[in-house]
């Protein structure tokens, strides 16, 4: 029998082929394949007869297979296999497109089952295509059953991947559950060794969101147990008290560009009084793009180094972590405030009025005499990075890290045995019915009113040549006034099979044809860092007045001259993160326009529209939820390890059970002394997830 935790190797009875793709798909034990969720199920289970079948609804059928031949094509390298099954009601004809195997697997006289869905076809007629066969005389894995859906990778098929979860499943001994029974009842959701058969061949469609929700609850109860836990030892640690300086306060707003808005001074007093006691401040500051965060973490960073201490800032990728140090260099250093940016790639000092860029080891030895404001990845925090005198961290979240990770990760002591206060930002908003039970650990404070002269984007969803047009025009008049635009595509290359527009062949195309004169860059992931900075440098210069990108603009970036965004295949994105890109224009006092490009109409095109109606975040938000039900709202960590896999936004009751539980339980037993392996599987959380 296998066990739960042994490596995958040991599953009897694997051909060398199913061997390949266990490999492919990057699991190590029995536990990690057989927590490969489906991302949904096709319901099989009711067989139909041939005279029956509806048009354009998953079904089975229990045929005799008639006649079956390679068809001639025009095409090379396209195998064309048609048949013919019957039974006592009917005949109907079957297509299978690359798969010259099959002349040889079946032949006529075969009873088979047929799964898929009818179409109907003006020159075919009525039949299946591409459909799953099965023989009858044997145990179906799809036909006449609810057949899971698993999100695959290379070559790996739907079949395959059956076959491998029925032999793992058939050996499997039953797992050991690693949540204690009574919470189990209390959430009312089956144990493990339930929850495994019901996820990978449920009998019916409520089993197997019977089966979903055993294991959504046990993510969403172990991240609660590991911000509480982290929540606990920080609590227990202390964290060092931060004298207020008043008068230099004053005299550091009024230095500021620009007047802080009510709520940008609401959320820094509100922090202000967190870090003047011993305990550790945890603070979410949510502000929606554009909103003024960074501001207000710069005047918390500098009442630190006032009160004799460092502060780190930490961005999600270097590109922002460069931008976030700018703006501290801008605000900080005419008070006398060193700024070090520490990155991968870059380690700048700015100090005493002079700028110099450091070797590792002198960065490292300037970090260790501390009394400075760093910026850098959240890298800083590893062992040995972090000022010793840190009394503040800044994490700069964007919807990137995910907030059991940034928990984890803050727990990270000082040599005096203190931790930092932190303050979490994310411009991602979330909806206040999500927040209530995911961050009912944190202090909130948000930040709704935008700087002063700050307008609207004007947001129009386009559709067609003729509308991208109308977009391309409007890209060149603001280019005549000194602006500046962003073309975000989905893509870095063509390879895309549904055609939308890559990063490459855009830049190929615009320049050349739609926007040809122009001065046009791209940034995208592959690039490497110095390739990035020099487009992004130019852009902000002004010596590119156009800049394609993926979506790695979407966080952060500021040059307020961009006043023109265009979104390549806007139906592909969620409303916040379209809502994040749209935050890349409208940073100034200049009238600004995001276009929404969408390939196709209908529900897509219309859920875009909401984007049209409003500029508020919080409300993008909320649509986002009602209308998708999870994505980026409670998978807010998009970088390192995703913990979410089976728990979706809408699962508020077990959100809430999950808190509720973990409270309970960490209120009868802090240490998790009699849970002892609960607590390793905690503590390895919170030391994978976040990772960059």
């Amino acid at each position: 029998m296998l066990q739960w935790g042994e490596p995958i190797s040991f599953i009897p009875g694997l051909s060398a082929q199913q061997r390949r793709v266990l490999k492919s798909l990057e699991v190590q034990t029995v536990g990690e394949l057989l927590s490969i969720l489906p991302r949904r199920y096709d319901d099989y289970s009711q067989l139909c007869s041939i005279i029956n079948l509806p048009t354009g609804t998953p079904v089975t059928i229990r045929a005799t297979l008639k006649e079956i031949k390679q068809a001639p094509t025009f095409r090379r390298r396209f195998v064309l296999i048609r048949a013919v099954v019957s039974d006592e009601t009917d005949s109907i004809g079957v297509t299978w497109f690359n798969q010259p195997w099959l002349i040889k697997q079946l032949k006529p006289g075969d009873q088979i089952f047929i799964s898929g869905a009818v179409t109907q076809r003006p020159r075919f007629g009525r039949g299946f295509t591409n459909p799953l066969w099965e023989p009858a005389n044997e145990e179906t894995l799809a036909a006449g059953n609810i057949a899971p859906v698993y999100p695959l990778t290379g070559s790996v098929t739907q079949k395959t991947l059956r076959k491998i979860m029925k032999i793992a499943l058939d050996n499997l001994e039953p797992p050991p559950d690693f949540i204690p029974p009574e919470i189990l009842r209390a959430a009312d959701v089956p144990p493990l060794c339930d929850a495994i058969p019901f996820i990978h061949r449920p009998a019916t469609p409520a089993q197997a969101e019977q089966g979903r929700q055993r294991f959504a609850f046990g993510e969403l109860f172990m991240y609660q147990l590991a911000l509480r836990l982290a929540r606990h030892e920080a609590d227990r640690a202390g964290a060092p008290a931060v004298r207020f300086d008043e008068n230099f306060a004053k005299v550091f707003a009024k230095s500021l560009p620009f007047e802080l808005t009510p709520d940008q001074k609401k959320a820094t007093w509100a922090a202000i009084k967190n870090m003047c006691t011993e305990r550790p401040m945890r603070r979410l500051l949510q502000g929606d793009v554009g909103a003024g965060k960074t501001a207000v973490a710069a005047m918390l960073s500098a009442l630190v180094f006032r009160a004799g201490f460092s502060s780190a800032m930490m961005a999600p990728t270097d590109l922002l972590a460069k931008q976030h140090a700018a703006t501290f260099q801008r605000f900080l250093v005419p008070h006398g405030i060193p700024v070090l940016l520490f990155t991968s790639s870059s380690h700048q000092l700015f100090e005493g009025g002079e700028a110099s860029t450091l070797s590792v080891k002198e960065a490292q030895e300037r970090l260790a005499r501390g009394r400075v404001a760093v910026v850098g990845t959240h890298a800083l925090l590893e062992r040995g990075q972090a000022p010793p005198d840190l009394a503040l961290a800044v994490v700069d979240e964007q919807h990137r890290f995910g907030v059991a990770q940034r928990e984890a990760l803050m727990v990270s002591s000082r040599q005096d045995g203190k931790v930092p206060h932190l303050l979490s930002m994310s411009a991602t908003p979330i909806p206040r019915s999500l927040a209530l039970t995911m961050l009912g650990d944190l202090d909130i404070s948000i930040i709704h009113s935008k700087p002063h002269g700050r307008l609207p984007v004007l947001t129009k969803v386009v559709t067609g040549d003729a509308g991208r047009e109308l977009v391309y025009q409007k890209i060149r008049d603001e280019v005549a006034l000194q602006h500046r635009a962003f073309v975000v595509c989905p893509l870095i290359d063509p390879s895309d099979k549904l055609g939308v527009r890559s990063v490459e062949a855009e830049v190929r195309r615009l320049s050349t044809q739609a926007l040809r004169g122009l001065k046009i860059g791209m940034v995208h992931g592959q690039m490497s860092a110095k390739e990035k900075d020099s487009a992004m440098a130019q852009f902000v210069a002004g010596e590119l007045a156009v800049l394609v990108a993926t979506t790695v603009v979407e966080v952060g970036v500021d040059v307020p001259q961009a006043t023109v965004m265009l979104i390549e295949g806007a139906e592909r994105f969620g409303l916040a993160q379209l809502h994040q890109l749209r935050g890349r224009v409208g940073r100034s006092k200049y009238a600004s326009f995001c276009f929404l490009a969408a390939t196709e109409e209908g529900q897509a095109f219309e859920r875009l529209k909401i984007l049209e109606r409003t500029n508020d975040g919080f409300e993008v938000a909320e649509e986002d939820l009602r209308l998708r039900g999870e994505g980026n709202l409670l998978g807010i960590q998009q970088s390192g390890v995703s913990i979410f896999k089976a728990a979706r936004a809408g699962d508020f009751k077990l959100i809430a059970m999950a808190r509720d539980q973990a409270v309970e339980l960490l209120t009868q037993d802090p240490e998790l002394k009699k849970y002892s392996n609960l607590k390793q599987m905690v503590i390895a959380l919170r030391e994978t997830s976040h990772r960059e």
